[in-house]
């Protein structure tokens, strides 16, 4: 499995700005990795709370897509 490429390309497919076959690949990873699936759903769950705080408190957060990219950004240097 190669779980280093999936977490790289885990904010553009939650995006949807990903190719077929690079969509493919992740759908297909994230099905058979239990590892990789449950960091996918910890950043889904990550950029819902922040769009939810966003539109709770009025505080400029960044858009989903720039949050998604700075996750995946730290989750790589880290």
């Amino acid at each position: 499995m190669d779980c280093a490429r999936s977490i790289e390309l885990l904010s553009e497919y939650s995006a949807g700005s990903l190719g077929e076959d690079e969509s493919i690949f992740i759908r297909t990873h994230l099905s058979a990795c239990l590892d990789c699936h449950s960091v996918f759903q910890d950043l889904k769950l990550i950029v819902e709370t922040a769009a939810a705080l966003r539109s709770e408190n009025g505080i400029a957060y960044p858009d989903e897509e720039v949050l998604w990219q700075r996750v995946s950004v730290r989750r790589i240097v880290h």
